[in-house]
């Protein structure tokens, strides 16, 4: 029996939230059965561009002829706690846009078929960048363990997609002629440790204490589904950097990023506010820089941690929040 003959659910599109069925990862990946949208599709890439390729109307209607899979787990319904079981696998993305420094995917490609855990990888369905499957020794720590794998892929100087921490991410159908398969893959066991802010001279941060700058901070999660994972030290901390704010908008603030997790109650979500609230804020060691020096570490490195960043010249850092946030800072 192969490893990739297990269930993942199977949807009409990113929005599909019900599902048509399921499929086992092997029949969905694997094999022949999506090959002709999948080669027109790239066909007009190289025709027109990734981007402008995009904007046609023929690739919008091929596109549509693939379905997506949550290769992470079988849903009832495609919601973080509608998880009826984990695969196993967490699907990473390798974008050469975002990993411009290693210049060509040869590179990439070579490091990954030397890497113990990948047990396959192939070409997206637009061909303009590669998918993989890492089977994880502590599925029921799924985020954890993805950001540990985030970590240790960006020390070999590979950046990977931040939203492939959320389990309920579609993958669409692909093609790829000659895909890497490795049955014999070892499962993932790196964990992410959790770092704790020290003091508060440790955590300021350059950036400032702006709430404007929060705001946008929290909109970049929002647009990358950037959800931290489940951890009492690590939200309450989160909490107390939020309240720091006052009543508003760090209330707001609160909800908009426990509202990216899977778990998500308004009235809970409220209550534990309330509670971090009208506590001293982790006895001022703890503001609201903490919260953007830790939602920093994460696009930076994958860490989840409160410590200050550091960067060699003031333009690094303009540089490095402008990818972060799309924009001007």
């Amino acid at each position: 029996m192969s490893i990739f003959d297990v269930k993942c659910s199977v949807y009409r599109s990113a929005k599909d939230r019900i599902g048509t069925g399921d499929m086992t990862i092997a029949d969905f990946l694997l094999g022949e059965r999506w090959k002709e949208p999948v080669l027109r599709l790239r066909d007009m890439v190289a025709e027109y561009g990734p981007l402008e390729a995009k904007k046609h109307e023929d690739y919008k209607l091929t596109k549509q002829q693939l379905p997506g899979a949550t290769l992470s787990g079988l849903f009832s319904r495609r919601k973080g706690d509608c998880l009826i079981q984990h695969t196993g696998f967490v699907a990473i993305d390798i974008d050469l846009g975002d990993n411009t420094s290693i210049g060509n995917f040869g590179t990439i490609l070579r490091t990954l078929r030397h890497r113990a855990e990948v047990a396959m990888y192939m070409r997206s369905c637009s061909g303009t960048g590669y998918f993989a499957l890492i089977p994880l020794a502590y599925p029921e720590h799924h985020k954890e363990q993805f950001r540990a794998l985030q970590k240790e892929y960006v020390a070999m100087g590979i950046v990977l997609d931040n939203a492939c921490s959320d389990i309920t991410r579609i993958r669409f159908a692909s093609y790829d002629e000659h895909p890497y398969v490795n049955e014999q893959a070892i499962p993932y066991k790196g964990m992410y440790e959790y770092i704790k802010p020290k003091s508060a001279v440790n955590i300021t941060h350059s950036v400032g204490n702006s709430v404007e700058f929060v705001d946008k901070l929290i909109s970049a999660m929002e647009r990358d589904h950037l959800a931290l994972p489940h951890s009492y030290d690590l939200w309450r901390d989160v909490g107390f950097a939020l309240a720091s704010l006052g009543e508003n908008p760090g209330r707001s603030f609160f909800h908009r990023v426990f509202a990216l997790t899977s778990n998500y109650d308004p009235e809970v979500c409220d209550s534990y506010y309330k509670v971090l609230s009208r506590k001293n804020s982790g006895n001022g060691t703890i503001t609201i820089a903490s919260f953007i020096s830790l939602i920093g570490n994460i696009y930076r490195t994958g860490s989840l941690s409160f410590e200050k960043l550091h960067f060699v010249s003031d333009i690094e850092r303009r540089v490095f929040w402008a990818k972060v946030l799309k924009s001007n800072v």
